[in-house]
């Protein structure tokens, strides 16, 4: 019974969330993509979405393929098949090693499950931010926010964000910039975006980053970026005490 369960947790299903990792020329490249179909040890995934790193993913590239459970992350080798960025912008992979848990304390990056709200914010307009929209957060790190969204948003256009960390801490009004939107309006959009800071802001043609903003809004400051960091340390912290306990 016991060995079923485990082999139930460990088990990948139709649309769960995985991050492939590449290691390649010495740098560690991570995307972020789901599950469309699975074929005994080989699957197809929607077209990955770059988190972090400058490689790209090509046929025949060996990558680590990550994902969460509440018991733990686990993780396993596979080698890419095919990339199809076509109409249907896919690609398929093949496992090539046994099913790994993973300590989570590895993670810089916090899966989150909950609702967020943005507004698009248009530079030429006057009639600024648009209408309040609805996403669901995956995850969040001091940098930016990879979420799900109903409607396709512009790359490179900013957005004013909110969310709530855990219901213990607001942040609300964030002004952040889309790095990334792919996707389907049948299936969803998911979208990378980068948070603006005053450190940042001259990255993205913002002379005056005061006037900019509309009110209520602001940046992610130090002390917000410290405020995240912190959430997501006590968070590994939890969750190392639960793995301690559970051996």
């Amino acid at each position: 019974m016991h060995r079923a369960s485990m082999a139930t947790r460990e088990t990948l299903g139709l649309w769960d969330r995985v991050v492939l990792a590449l290691e390649k020329f010495g740098e560690r490249s991570e995307f972020v993509s789901r599950i469309e179909d699975i074929k005994h040890d080989s699957y197809v995934l929607e077209m990955p979405l770059r988190q972090s790193g400058q490689n790209h993913l090509h046929k025949g590239d060996a990558v680590e393929v990550i994902y969460s459970r509440r018991d733990a992350v686990y993780s396993f080798k596979a080698s890419i098949l095919d990339l199809f960025d076509g109409d249907e912008k896919t690609m398929r992979i093949e496992r090539t090693s046994d099913i790994n848990r993973t300590q989570r304390r590895k993670f810089v990056r916090l899966d989150l499950s909950g609702k967020m709200q943005f507004k698009t914010l248009d530079t030429a307009r006057a009639d600024n931010p648009g209408p309040e929209l609805l996403g669901t957060l995956l995850n969040i790190s001091a940098g930016g926010v990879l979420f799900e969204s109903p409607v396709k948003v512009s790359e490179r256009g900013f957005i004013i964000v909110s969310f709530t960390l855990k219901g213990r801490q607001t942040l609300d009004g964030i002004l952040a910039v889309i790095k990334r939107c792919e996707g389907s309006k049948a299936k969803g959009y998911l979208i990378g975006a980068e948070f603006v800071t005053r450190r940042n802001f001259g990255d993205h043609d913002i002379r005056q980053i005061d006037e900019f903003l509309p009110p209520g809004a602001g940046t992610f400051d130090e002390n917000l970026q410290k405020l995240v960091v912190q959430f997501i340390y006590n968070q590994q912290v939890e969750l190392r005490k639960k793995d301690l306990l559970a051996k």
